[in-house]
């Protein structure tokens, strides 16, 4: 079950990077960027 959902989720990414036209690249940097956004969002809300 698990392996399935890892190819699921490959797959799903797959498609969603080639229908808007972005690469890995670009991916790992919106991943990262959000990231910031995130730990930034809950220091200050709990800090």
């Amino acid at each position: 079950m698990l392996y399935f959902m890892i190819e699921y989720h490959k797959n799903l990414l797959d498609k969603m990077m080639k229908k808007i036209g972005l690469n890995t690249y670009q991916v790992a940097w919106i991943s990262f960027i959000k990231g910031i956004i995130v730990t930034v969002i809950i220091y200050e809300f709990l800090l």
